[in-house]
């Protein structure tokens, strides 16, 4: 029997098509998900970028102000500033806010025998001659007496609030400045008033008021600036030092200030802002009253606590005759002594040259 040949499976088979390994595809719900994660990732890494910009924004600028701006601005908006910032005067609200902050610093309460002529230790030098007449120490009177001045008067408003109340009280007039150009102009119609004289203290933002006197001025400097005061109040007799912690306690600057106030007719009023204020040192030198600050009526913004500070005025005043009380033009102030009768009913209030003559 003849061989039958083996046909090959392989060519009677048809050809497959070879497999290749794929990944099989993800369900829908996968792919959402990654997304969603990648979408996530992406927004934390932005957020963050964000917020570090906005951290060293807060560098650059200060104030609450650039503390808004830092929060609603992206960093990538605002350059960064490397220049030095320039320096721009004070609001009428800092100057205010400044000499406030120091009148503050200098609350303190001297021994009620202060005021005697040459009871402090005289200098070694000679002292100045006498160039005009000072007022003598006033003489206890019946009544006790209290000088209530009021500092920072700029406009009219705040005159018509003094005039407004029932007691004999001092506006003290800002020189022109920031606040307003033509303040001198208030006294005009007054026969009681004092210059709040700009001096320079410790805080630089409040030494760019106009008009401040400073310790490293020239003598030459500083008596334009006395002469200006004199011709922009031609009838003042008295004046305060508005800040001034800084030249108040520079014996040179003060005694230089002090000598020229004197032959321009002024009497020089300490506001004793500082504690190492040198004019009682001057005062006696020259063989003057020192004429000085007892209490501050409104550090603390309440009607309670002007109200409070008010009845240590009365009680110094009691004690040693008089007592000088200095308070600010606040709205607080104001509403407190048209409700401080029954505290200065033992007293009289008066003008400061009706204590002095």
């Amino acid at each position: 029997m003849p061989k039958t040949k083996k046909t090959s499976s392989r060519k009677t088979q048809t050809k497959r098509p070879r497999r290749t390994h794929k990944k099989p595809e993800p369900p829908k719900q996968h792919i959402v998900l990654r997304t969603l994660s990648a979408i996530v990732l992406m927004g934390a890494l932005v957020g963050s970028g964000y917020l570090i910009g906005a951290n060293k924004e807060q560098t650059v600028h200060t104030g609450s102000a650039a503390k808004h701006a830092s929060k609603s601005v992206p960093a990538k908006a605002i350059p960064a500033n490397t220049s030095r910032p320039k320096k721009k005067h004070p609001s009428p609200l800092d100057i205010l806010r400044y000499g406030f902050e120091e009148d503050a610093q200098g609350d303190d309460m001297p021994d009620v025998s202060w005021y005697v002529p040459g009871s402090s230790k005289k200098p070694k030098e000679k002292p100045a001659p006498k160039t005009i007449a000072t007022p003598p120490p006033p003489k206890r009177a019946q009544t006790p007496r209290l000088v209530i001045i009021i500092d920072d008067v700029s406009h009219k408003r705040q005159l018509d609030a003094i005039r407004a109340l029932p007691y004999h009280i001092t506006p003290s007039i800002f020189p022109p400045s920031e606040l307003s150009a033509t303040s001198h102009h208030l006294a005009d119609s007054l026969k009681h008033f004092m210059v709040h004289l700009p001096m320079e203290s410790k805080s630089a933002a409040m030494n760019r008021m106009r008009g401040m006197l400073f310790t490293r001025f020239s003598p030459a400097k500083v008596q334009a600036r006395v002469d200006e005061i004199r011709r922009l109040f031609p009838r003042a007799k008295y004046i305060n030092n508005h800040t001034g912690s800084v030249f108040t306690s520079n014996y040179k600057a003060m005694k230089q200030l002090y000598g020229m106030l004197r032959k321009k007719g002024f009497v020089f009023v300490d506001s004793r802002t500082t504690g190492r204020s040198v004019v009682r040192k001057i005062a006696h030198a020259y063989h003057d009253t020192y004429i000085a600050r007892d209490v501050f009526i409104d550090n603390t913004q309440t009607e309670a606590y002007v109200l409070k500070q008010l009845k240590q005025a009365v009680r110094i005043a009691k004690k040693r005759g008089f007592a000088i009380a200095i308070g600010h033009p606040h709205a607080v102030t104001m509403r407190a002594l048209r409700h401080a009768g029954k505290i200065l009913a033992g007293v009289k209030t008066v003008y400061i040259d009706e204590l002095y003559h």
